[in-house]
């Protein structure tokens, strides 16, 4: 029940309180604590539950000071007031600084810091370089496999090649009568690959090519001159057709095709641009108003080759400034768009040489036949239906990609340490002659 009116001056204002205000005013408060623990379960925030638990102790206050009676009416609008007042401006301060103009002025101003960001970001950020190290490293490696084919000696190169697997290889392309036959300028500049051995003699790097006779053609063909079987592709014969393709037709990147990484051949472009292929892959619409599904496959898998495998780069070289920088600074834990897009830009690349090749729709047996060389190029030599096989090199950028976007969820934090911190297993102390452990008995014959 309302109480007797003790505030006479105010006597207007108080005579409309009454039963009634009595119990909206509990059902309100009652409602306001029910909001206050639902948002009290959702928070993620420390500083907000400690805001929220405040505020829910507030209204239990007056919700008994309501309940008892026990309250003066001048006070119990003062409070709703204050409480509105205290809201309002909270509501602007959040509004203000939710712009970059207005956070530049919360942290330029004078004012205390009412957030406690370190309670907050204890579980969510890394602290420590162990892990921008390892993703630092990991991104350094995903760019040099772009890169380390061309920049190794030659001797290192074919010593790798011959003991493992070429190293920059993202895949390869069977030379044949019935698939492709490429021919290249007789100057000795032999591009590698994977000649018959067993039975033909192969000529060596730097000599030319002659025929029975003695004469020097200018051009010959890599399979029926040179037994070439198949050509290596690398991320450089992959640019090196980029400035054949329409988007540079008018635009010439002097800075990239003056260089000599870029000179010579690209057996990418021979395989699947030169001639008439290019107009072949143009998408049209026949007499009757259809699309060639063929002819969109091998468009994507053609051009997208090039593009996805240029974004990838970039991607790679957009990480490694990022991982340089978290270096100095908090690494958070979530997943970042950086590698994310990596991944996916290097699934499509890997993926593309595949469509490339599509003949009608079936799509499974293009697949089927560029993934049969991962077992060996035996296998992909001996399937007469493969034209394009992948490397092992085009699935490392994959396994990159993938690890750091792990690791960041498998490194646990290290957290800043108290004071009060004791570290775990340490060993008991001797408590002869120490004087602040020892008893009554050893500290009597302690010298001194």
């Amino acid at each position: 029940m309302a109480v007797k009116i003790r505030n006479k001056a105010n006597l207007s204002r108080a005579q409309r309180w009454d039963e009634r205000d009595d119990a909206a005013l509990a059902l309100l408060l009652k409602r306001k604590i029910k909001d206050v623990n639902i948002a009290l379960r959702e928070s993620e925030s420390p500083y907000e539950r400690s805001r929220l638990k405040e505020q829910k102790r507030h209204y239990k206050v007056m919700l008994r000071k309501v309940e008892n009676g026990a309250y003066n009416g001048d006070i119990i609008f003062g409070e709703l007031q204050a409480s509105s007042a205290l809201r309002a401006e909270q509501t602007l301060r959040n509004a203000g600084y939710s712009t970059m103009s207005g956070g530049k002025a919360y942290v330029n101003s004078y004012q205390n810091m009412d957030f406690d960001y370190e309670t907050a970001f204890r579980k969510k950020r890394y602290y420590g370089v162990a892990l921008p190290l390892i993703l630092l490293l990991l991104s350094l490696v995903f760019v040099a496999t772009f890169l380390i084919g061309a920049f190794l000696p030659a001797d290192l190169n074919e010593t790798i090649e011959t003991s493992v697997f070429p190293i920059d290889e993202l895949f390869m392309i069977k030379l044949g009568p019935d698939t492709v036959d490429i021919a290249v300028a007789n100057d000795g500049n032999w591009p590698r690959g994977i000649y018959d051995y067993d039975e033909y003699d192969i000529l060596e790097v730097g000599e030319k090519y002659s025929d029975a006779v003695g004469n020097e053609p200018e051009t010959v063909l890599l399979y029926e001159q040179l037994h070439m079987l198949a050509v290596y592709v690398s991320p450089f014969d992959i640019v090196k057709a980029w400035f054949h393709t329409p988007m540079l037709e008018t635009t010439r990147l002097d800075f990239l095709e003056d260089s000599p990484y870029f000179q010579g051949n690209s057996y990418y472009y021979l395989s699947f641009l030169s001639g008439n292929k290019r107009a072949a892959l143009v998408i049209q619409r026949d007499e009757d108003g259809n699309l060639d599904r063929s002819v969109i496959f091998r468009h994507i898998g053609t051009y997208g080759t090039i593009m996805f495998l240029l974004a990838s780069f970039l991607l790679g070289c957009v990480s490694v400034v990022i991982n340089i920088i978290r270096l100095f600074t908090y690494t958070s834990r979530r997943i970042h768009a950086i590698p994310l897009l990596s991944l996916i830009f290097s699934a499509l690349c890997m993926i593309c040489p595949a469509l490339a090749t599509v003949e009608g729709t079936d799509i499974g047996t293009s697949f089927s036949s560029y993934f049969s060389s991962i077992g060996g190029s035996a296998g992909f030599l001996e399937n007469e239906e493969s034209f394009v096989g992948i490397g092992i090199l085009f699935l490392l950028p994959l396994a990159i990609n993938f690890l750091m976007i792990l690791l960041p969820f498998l490194f646990r934090n290290r957290l800043k340490k108290r004071y009060s911190y004791v570290p775990n297993g340490n060993r008991g102390r001797n408590a002869y002659n120490d004087p602040l452990v020892v008893d009554e008995e050893t500290l009597r014959r302690l010298p001194g």
